[in-house]
Order: C-alpha cells, then structure tokens, then sequence
C-alpha cells in the first residue's frame, strides 16, 4: 500500500507549516471552533484572530518594507466593571447560600467555592496573576513589537505612548511600554513618555475616547427597534441552560437571569484565575448564545451606531495623516501606540472598513452563524490593531491592516504587497465615506473645545490635563 504521505513529501517540502507537522492528527484538526476564547463575547482573555492564514512577514516576492508601524489597543484582561460586579457577587451568593440535599451534576464545585474578587478596589483595574494577566498581556505584547520592529525605534530617543485616562488603560500602556524596552527600568524611565488623555467631554477631538465628546451619540441607542424580539429579548438559549442545570444540579432553581450572570462569571474569573470551574459546568450552546447577544448589542449601540463613522474618524484621519508625513517628517519617529476601551477600537474599524465584510445587520430573532461580527475575533481584552506603513521598491506608500494578529485585507482594497491597500486609495476611499462631513460639526463639539486631533503632534508640549 502507498504511504501518501510519503509519496507527497516533495510537494509537502515546500510548505513549511505543513512539513513541520507531519502527525496526521495535528495537521487534519482544528480546535478553533471549540476554544472557549472564541465564544467570550469580549469578555475574556486575550485570543488570536482567526484570519486568512496571510504570513504577517512579507515575503522577498512582494519587493516591500516596513517603514512605520501605527498601533491601537485595548488595555488587557481586567476585573468586572462595579455594576457587573454586583451581578456576578449576587449570583456567587445565591448559589453558596442555597441549601441542597447533594453538590452533585455541573454546580457540584458551588460546595468549595470561593468567589474571586476579594477586595472591591480590584473591580475594573487589570488582572495581575496566572497565565491571564492583563498586565502581564501587554508587557508580553511590547516585547513582540520591540522584537518584530527593533529596526524602527532609534535608540535612546524618547518614544510616547499615548492613553485614555482610565487606570486599567493607563496602566495597560506602561505595562506595554515596560515590554517594550525589554525590562530595563533605567531604559523605560528615560525614554518612556506616557502621555495620557482624559476621558472628558471637554477634549472634544483631541481625544482617544471620541464617543465621551460626542453628544448626539450618546442619545441614540443605534437598535432599529425596542420590540426587538427572539435571541435578543428573551434568549431562549439562556432559558434551556437553567432548566438543563437545575436538572442534573437539583436544587438551585436557577433563572436565566442566574445562567446570563454564570456566563460573564466566567471569562473575568478566567482573566483573575486562569482557570474556572464555573466555565466547565456551562455548555458550549449557552456560551454560543452569549456570544451572540453580546455581537448584537454591541454591532447596534457601537459599531454600526449611525455615528459610529464620525467616531472612527478622528482616528483615522490622525493615522493617515501620520503615514503621509512619514518617518522622515516626523523626526524619524517610526512608531505609534495608543491604548483605550473595545468600543473604540470598534468605532476605527468601522472607519477603516474592517467591518464592511459584515454586509447586513445581524438579526434580533435568530443567531446568525454566518456572520464577519464577532466581538470575541475583534475585540478581546488585549485587542490590537496594528497598522503598517509598506514602501515599495518604486516609492508607492501601502498600508497593512493586523487585527490580532491576524492579517486583514480590507474589503474594498487589498492589491498591495502582502494584501496591503495602496496609502492614496486609501484616503480616497476614507474621504468618500466621510461626504464632507466633520466630526466637530456632527458631534456638535464646542467651539471652546479642540476641533481636531492634534496630541500626536504636539506631545512634546502638550497639556492634556
């Protein structure tokens, strides 16, 4: 009988991945569909992008180079906001407090449970334990990029690295930047400049929060419709999962309302412990279900918000003007980071065009299996969009967009090297969608107020506070 593998191995030599791999079960499955991170709805610990299987190395064939890097983040893996907080503390109560006749089926763990969250000043700063640790995430995450684009940062210059002002992104961003240079506390203290930005109103576009500026945002919900019914309004899902856990764990008489609570408990115990017992008692349907709930609310209320756009465009417009200056222009400075919340990486992915491959609204009635929106894909605790400026072998400028480390062609442009969107193109097509429009007067921001972005020029000088 023929081996195949055997009688494929010279064609199997030229593909590094699979030659690597030539146990059978390695390379025939996939445990992507059956990651837990996957179904998080954004709650939990970091995760790669799926993506395309595009190397993030360009080859010797695409005759490009990286010469400027412009990098947005989410701050990492954090404890419960307060308000979630009190969910989740309710529901760790209930359950401990209920008297059973026997710890038995998936809630059997409730008899030796400790809850996770053991002082309340934890709740929404960053995690800082077990493989998990939103601080830890970000300091690995600096080190990536400092490897990855040692070539870039000119040596003992200072580097700033800007963020919102809430604590967790703070901190996020010295993590990052600690990462960044490798460990050296002299190195960092000299050459770290964090330059934070509050979270005010009163920055009006000189912001990394442009939804906290933006009046008419915040009065508009963005659902079609309060009706809204099936998965949305009921979750049907969440209702089959407290009546299959009061089933096999008998005497919780648990409400959807509990099983909602269980389902956030455990990605945040996950981002504290790195591990959860309550993660193991729940089945993969709730968790699908949970996801789901999550892309809806959020694909309404802030991606595909109808201000979202104007949102994302303060960002935009600073990240391309930065590639049209260039290194060369901007004292040789080849790299950016910044560092906020999900919903405003989503407001620049909207602005990008990076969710343009979701071409309809996700429906309000039944999960949509076949959808580009997921949060857990884009937007994890540890998020980061990452933006290469290519120059080509005859001067044209390119942009590469890496979504958790994934490399994502946009949809209306990729025919660059390594399905980079041509830097002219790109602005043309930014303009295109913007109609005109600015986001001073959409979102009615005072005239006492900054009108436009400006810290990534003025940092030096800047007074943000």
């Amino acid at each position: 009988m023929v081996n195949i593998l055997t009688s494929l191995a010279p064609y199997l030599s030229i593909l590094p991945f699979v030659s690597q791999h030539n146990n059978k079960e390695t390379w025939q499955q996939s445990h992507d569909q059956t990651n837990l991170l996957k179904h998080c709805g954004g709650m939990g610990p970091y995760v790669q992008g799926t993506g395309y299987g595009i190397p993030l190395s360009l080859t010797d064939t695409d005759a490009a180079k990286v010469d400027q890097v412009i990098a947005f983040a989410r701050h990492g893996e954090r404890y419960p906001t307060s308000s979630v907080g009190l969910d989740l503390k309710r529901v760790f109560e209930k359950l401990k407090n209920t008297k059973v006749d026997a710890y038995q089926g998936p809630l059997s763990f409730v008899r030796d449970w400790e809850y996770f969250v053991s002082d309340d000043s934890l709740l929404e700063m960053e995690t800082n334990s077990s493989r998990f640790s939103g601080l830890l995430d970000m300091y690995n995450f600096g080190q990536t990029v400092r490897s990855q684009y040692s070539d870039l940062y000119k040596n003992g210059t200072k580097l700033p690295f800007f963020a919102a002002s809430g604590q967790r992104v703070v901190d996020s961003a010295e993590s990052f930047a600690k990462g960044f240079f490798l460990g050296d506390e002299k190195e960092f203290e000299e050459y770290a400049a964090l330059q934070i930005l509050p979270e005010k109103r009163r920055q009006g576009a000189n912001t990394l929060t442009t939804g906290r500026s933006c009046a008419p945002y915040s009065k508009y919900d963005g659902f079609p419709s309060r009706k809204t019914s099936g998965i949305f309004k009921s979750g049907p899902f969440l209702k089959k999962e407290a009546q299959r856990l009061n089933e096999l764990s008998p005497g919780f008489d648990l409400t959807k309302e509990d099983v909602y609570a269980l389902l956030t408990y455990c990605p945040f115990e996950l981002n504290y412990r790195g591990y959860s017992e309550v993660c193991n008692a729940l089945s993969m349907e709730a968790f699908m279900g949970l996801e789901y709930l999550r892309d809806v609310e959020l694909w309404y209320t802030k991606a595909n918000h109808p201000y979202t756009l104007m949102l994302g465009s303060v960002y935009i417009n600073a990240t391309l003007s930065l590639m049209e200056q260039g290194p060369e222009n901007l004292d040789d400075q080849a790299l950016w980071f910044s560092f906020s919340h999900d919903t405003d990486l989503l407001y620049y992915l909207n602005a990008l065009t990076v969710l343009d491959y979701q071409t309809k609204d996700l429906s309000t009635k039944h999960i949509d299996f076949g959808r580009f929106f997921k949060v857990s894909e884009l937007i994890p605790m540890g998020a980061r969009i990452v933006l290469e400026r290519l120059s080509a072998s005859d001067g044209e400028k390119y942009v590469r967009v890496i979504v958790n480390d994934a490399v994502i062609p946009l949809a209306h442009c990729h025919d660059g090297p390594g399905f980079s969107c041509n830097l002219k193109q790109l602005r043309f097509l930014f303009e295109k969608r913007l109609k005109g429009k600015t986001y001073a007067e959409e979102c009615e921001v005072k005239a006492k107020h900054p009108q436009y972005l400006s810290f990534y020029w003025d940092w030096k000088d800047g007074r943000y506070e």
